[in-house]
């Protein structure tokens, strides 16, 4: 009996430590702009990589059945999601940040809640939604003002890359959002102890955790 095989989908060159030192570290200085750019203007670029996404459904919808094994329909399923996702941080990322929340005073004193980003988020998500989870982690960071380092789950790099190649062609600066393919327990561990690190995203087992 001969083995039946998959031909090969494509190719991902993995990320280094280094790597992964020098994606943080420009992500940390990337990230004041970022915010000064301010929310109106963050949210404008989602909803615009939104509909760039949209655009390119029936790629995406073949490259996550391809390469995690989805069904169509659960890709479609999963672009809709993507999309729902970066509308729905955008409008809430406004609706928070635009103004301040003015608080009760009960003794006569003017309180307000006023949200601010963190820094440098890294999002951390799985194989089997490699584009709605992933697209998710990233949005509701980006959209309050953090940079973002993205690993992807190293089954599904390619749909990984794709997104976040639509992201910067709809706006998003390459050192405010990196991506960096490869081995998770190693890359992983890198990221996690940097000193720019000011939260994490994370979807995945109770064992990668």
């Amino acid at each position: 009996l001969s083995p039946v095989t998959n031909a090969a989908i494509g190719e991902v060159v993995e990320a280094t430590e280094s790597d992964a030192d020098e994606a943080m570290t420009k992500a940390q200085l990337a990230q004041p702009d970022w915010n000064k750019l301010g929310v109106d203007a963050r949210a404008s670029l989602l909803e615009r990589a939104a509909e760039s996404i949209e655009q390119n459904m029936q790629a995406l919808v073949s490259l996550i059945a391809i390469e995690a094994g989805r069904t169509l329909d659960d890709g479609v399923s999963e672009v809709r999601e993507a999309v729902d996702f970066l509308h729905f941080y955008a409008a809430n990322a406004r609706a928070l940040m635009t103004d301040p929340l003015l608080l009760p005073g009960p003794t006569g004193e003017d309180n307000q809640l006023v949200y601010e980003p963190r820094g440098v988020c890294v999002c951390i998500s799985p194989w089997n939604f490699p584009l709605a989870i992933f697209i998710g982690q990233i949005a509701a960071a980006l959209a309050t003002g953090n940079a973002v380092v993205a690993k992807p789950a190293e089954q599904t790099p390619l749909t990984a890359y794709r997104a976040v190649q639509l992201l910067h062609e709809a706006g998003i600066p390459t050192e405010v959002l990196a991506l960096l393919p490869g081995d998770g327990e190693r890359l992983g561990s890198r990221l996690l102890a940097h000193p720019a690190l000011a939260g994490v995203v994370f979807t995945g087992s109770h064992d990668t955790a």
